[in-house]
């Protein structure tokens, strides 16, 4: 998963980015952000051509502009959520939201809610990064924002049941511009299994000034309550992350999601470091640019 950028961090400019950050998020006016999207559109459309459309209905498309959420169905198989699971039983994660040390599956640290692979074993995990540039994916990505989407997060996180939830799994907004998510459960999830939670029709409201956490009291007096995505290993949805949401904490098992994000532009408050991909394939540089480096050339190898 990336890291955040911090004023003392290794990024470059990590002041001005931040700075940056805040000053759009002042911007609440959808109005104005609105134009802000249409603007960056057309300035990549000048510099980087514009991308061919594809002929017919994009599947998700409706659903994801009327409710901010739209249901994909199963985008991997049994057989692959096994696959990437074995892949990751051995290797170490990392306690993001808590003091951070590195530890595996079967050594979960007793209170932990999450666990984060490093990107490296992200981009690596089987299936992961075909899934993130399946052409039905990067098309729905595509045509909500108005332009070729840049990869601006991935990420796999174990949720653990824990004795105390963390904040983050409460019902909140995002405040990334221009930015959608998908969600890929690589676990079976139920009610009692840590599924997500969407606020239908919150992402049209307008951005309020103060991010702050909703309690599900408000969220059922305010909004009648929230749409409830489960499924089996391999479901997913794409979420329009403006709206209220949360990924309720596990209380029964663990849970696997996989979660990649599609921006317009770099997202300033990731430190990027792409890492090189070893396997085999393709994939676009544009869209890919922020998590996977140029190959070298064989001379280098």
């Amino acid at each position: 998963m990336q890291e955040y950028v911090t004023a003392g961090g290794r990024s470059r400019h990590a002041r001005l980015r931040l700075m940056g950050y805040y000053v759009q998020r002042a911007v609440t006016s959808r109005r104005v952000r609105r134009l802000a999207a249409r603007i960056a559109v057309a300035v990549l459309a000048a510099l980087h051509g514009r991308p061919a459309r594809a002929c017919g209905a994009t599947p998700g498309l409706d659903a994801l502009r009327a409710d901010g959420v739209a249901r994909l169905g199963r985008l991997l198989s049994a057989r692959q959520c096994a696959e990437a699971l074995d892949w990751l039983r051995g290797r170490h994660m990392r306690a993001t939201r808590g003091d951070g040390r590195a530890f595996r599956l079967d050594a979960a640290p007793p209170g932990t809610p999450f666990g984060d692979f490093p990107l490296d074993t992200v981009v690596h995990c089987p299936h992961v990064l075909a899934l993130a540039n399946h052409p039905d994916v990067l098309r729905l990505a595509a045509d909500y924002l108005g332009y070729t989407p840049t990869i601006t997060l991935m990420g796999l996180r174990w949720s653990f049941p824990a004795a105390a939830p963390d904040g983050v799994q409460a019902f909140h907004r995002d405040a990334e511009p221009g930015s959608i998510k998908l969600l890929v459960y690589l676990t079976d999830v139920d009610e009692h299994a840590g599924p997500h939670h969407y606020v239908a029709g919150s992402h049209r409201a307008r951005m309020p000034l103060r991010l702050r956490r909703h309690t599900d009291a408000e969220v059922a007096r305010d909004h009648g309550g929230a749409v409830l995505v489960t499924g089996p290993a391999g479901s997913a949805c794409m979420i329009d992350t403006r709206g209220i949401h949360k990924g309720a904490p596990p209380a029964r098992r663990p849970r696997l999601l996989l979660v990649v994000q599609y921006s317009l532009l770099p997202c300033l408050l990731y430190d990027y470091a792409p890492v090189h991909w070893r396997g085999d394939g393709h994939v676009d540089p544009y869209v890919n640019r922020l998590v996977v480096a140029p190959r070298p050339p064989l001379s280098a190898w």
